[in-house]
């Protein structure tokens, strides 16, 4: 096994943290998919799908941040892990639309969120630092859905949608750590700007996952 681990483990230690926070999320995500497991909403399983997504994300991550891997493979795994980033955000931002519009509307757009999800993919292998490319997007899209919750919240119209609205700007920082140059050392542990968003990230997500909780308790379809 030690043999196993010293050809196939990265030893760049920012790496290693990176992928190491990557775990983390992914278990954060999927204990988040049990914890939605309330009600009988419409958005129910939109939302656990949502973090289910997340989870594989974490997951591919950590292969790939971990792992020590030859440059065209490494490439390769990219692709599939913009279309789950891509995917997450168009069943957040359909979640969003449910909760503030009702189910019909969320079944009309979620559709069509997911047909663009290939079109960024596409897109992000196309141009020079795709990645920001995703960054932009998840932007736009968490923009779209701070102004609903934040509209929610103002209105009392959905329980929980102040975390949430909390939990978005903390992802909004997320994003804005991860377009950075930030390093930090705690300890004698590195972590470079891909771990601290993963870090500010899960601070996000119990925000998310309870705010989004307390509106399926509700069971209201609106």
């Amino acid at each position: 096994m030690k043999q196993w681990l010293s050809h196939h483990i990265i030893t760049d230690r920012r790496e290693q943290t990176t992928a190491a926070t990557d775990l983390l999320l992914a278990l954060a995500a999927l204990a988040a998919i049990q914890r939605l497991h309330v009600g009988t909403s419409w958005r129910r399983p939109v939302w656990q799908a949502a973090f289910a997504l997340l989870a594989a994300s974490g997951l591919l991550g950590a292969v790939i941040h971990g792992l020590r891997l030859s440059p065209a493979l490494r490439e390769r795994l990219w692709q599939p892990l913009n279309l789950l980033l891509a995917l997450i955000i168009a069943l957040f931002t359909t979640g969003a639309v449910s909760d503030r519009w009702g189910a019909r509307a969320g079944q009309r757009v979620l559709p069509v969120l997911v047909g663009v999800a290939p079109g960024f993919v596409w897109i992000s292998r196309r141009i020079q630092r795709g990645f920001l490319a995703f960054i932009a997007y998840e932007l736009i899209a968490m923009i779209a859905a701070l102004a609903i919750y934040a509209d929610l919240a103002q209105r009392h119209q959905l329980p929980g949608a102040k975390r949430i609205t909390v939990g978005i700007l903390i992802t909004m920082l997320a994003a804005g750590v991860q377009t950075s140059s930030l390093e930090l050392v705690v300890g004698d542990v590195p972590f470079d700007h891909n771990g601290l968003f993963h870090i500010v990230q899960l601070a996000a997500l119990p925000l998310l996952v309870e705010g989004v909780r307390a509106g399926l308790l509700t069971d209201d379809e609106r």
